[in-house]
């Protein structure tokens, strides 16, 4: 509403400085009008005088005031007529032309002894200039209402989809999550654009509040699976190893005096141990890549491409450059990550004989390959929450994972990541 109001008052300012320009501009051509009317008019008079010397009886009509713009008395000249209070006294100043026989009356002697005067009066001309300006005053008032009256009714008109779209946005989602903007048709194709637009981003954000929900659905499903893999694991695989070392030991208490049994035992104990810590090891390699800080990027991904190839027994090109850049340990991390989710996915989804991975340095950024001749993906494929995090994980290296996949010719995936992020 400021804004609206400064665009009135500049409106008005306009409006009021060429009304001034103009009514200037009437009086100056006022004064010349004046002018010339009370010059002709004096010229006029000069002659009606001339024709009384021959003709005594053309005086009368001259004293009774029926010419324009000078009065004549006989004798004495009248200063009791009243002035014309219509026009106030500072326009008449401003008209009040310059000229000698406006300064003084003329005096003219008649052949009889008497004296003519003949005052000049440009009231009716002045009058008629005032008329004109109240008449140009009044079109310039109702020009300026009506022009902010306009305005005023253009911008709410305007503004009218915007307050509609904030009313919508105040309101935010309705029960379930969802946006439904109810915008009304317009006729002008700028705010019809403008609600179309609206729609378009009400429904993009349905969407994403949608694969969220379904992320986070997907996400916890997995917390809870990777849970109960976890368990699973202690139990069947840690858990039977603690149970025969337990026995074991038991085994050697109660034959310490056969030391061949004595032996095999032991032998079996540190057996169990062994693979016990063999699998604690891969279950901590799963959990945190311990790897990655001890021997740094390339070595973290020479060693989970080997282990890859010997669990997938799958055949995989890697090419790596001999000096990668150092990363922060986070963005490392989300790398490796990276990386490890692609190989599963072609390992679980694939059905490939044969797998690349290349990560090289060019340009100030890291550019990274994985490409497979598996069966690729259907075009009505949804993607699955380790894609979706492998989006997430590129999003946060401030690159952009893009995936090519033709059913039948496999799937490459394919990330440019900036070395520093600004």
């Amino acid at each position: 509403m400021k804004g609206l109001l400064r665009l009135n008052l500049l409106v008005s300012l306009v409006f009021v400085i060429a009304f001034m320009l103009t009514l200037f501009g009437l009086i100056r051509q006022g004064e010349k009008d004046i002018e010339r009317e009370i010059g002709a008019s004096i010229h006029f008079a000069e002659q009606m005088i001339e024709a009384v010397q021959y003709d005594p009886s053309r005086l009368q009509p001259l004293l009774n005031g029926s010419t324009r713009h000078v009065r004549f008395y006989l004798d004495e000249i009248n200063t009791e007529e009243e002035a014309d209070e219509e026009v106030p006294r500072w326009f008449s100043n401003l008209l009040q032309p310059e000229g000698a026989f406006l300064e003084r009356p003329w005096r003219y002697p008649l052949s009889n002894g008497q004296q003519l005067y003949v005052v000049a009066m440009p009231d009716d001309e002045i009058d008629e200039v005032w008329e004109s300006a109240l008449m140009l005053a009044v079109l310039f008032l109702g020009g300026a209402l009506l022009s902010n009256l306009m305005i005023f009714w253009g911008v709410r008109q305007g503004l009218k989809p915007i307050g509609q779209l904030l009313s919508t946005l105040e309101q935010g989602p309705v029960k379930g999550g969802r946006f439904q903007p109810k915008l009304q048709q317009y006729s002008s194709p700028e705010t019809q654009q403008l609600a179309k637009h609206f729609h378009r981003m009400a429904e993009a954000l349905e969407q994403e509040q949608h694969g969220n929900r379904q992320l986070t659905r997907q996400l916890m499903e997995l917390q809870e699976s990777e849970r109960t893999r976890l368990a699973h694991t202690l139990h069947d695989d840690l858990g039977q190893y603690l149970t025969g070392i337990r026995a074991q030991a038991y085994m050697i208490k109660q034959a310490a005096s056969q030391q061949q049994i004595v032996e095999q035992t032991a032998e079996r104990i540190v057996g169990h141990c062994d693979e016990m810590q063999q699998s604690f090891r891969h279950l901590i390699r799963d959990l945190h890549p311990v790897i990655l800080h001890q021997l740094g990027l390339r070595d973290a991904l020479c060693n989970l491409a080997e282990q890859w190839r010997d669990t997938s027994q799958i055949e995989l090109d890697v090419e790596l450059d001999e000096q990668l850049p150092t990363l922060e340990t986070e963005r490392a991390g989300h790398l490796y990550r990276l990386i490890q989710e692609a190989l599963h996915n072609v390992t679980r989804h694939a059905r490939a004989t044969k797998a690349n991975l290349r990560l090289s340095k060019s340009s100030g950024e890291l550019r990274l390959e994985v490409r497979d001749n598996g069966c690729g993906l259907l075009p009505e494929s949804v993607p699955g929450v380790g894609m979706r995090s492998m989006h997430e994980r590129a999003r946060y290296l401030g690159g952009v994972l893009q995936l090519e996949s033709v059913s039948g010719s496999g799937t490459t995936i394919q990330l440019n990541m900036p070395l520093k992020i600004k």
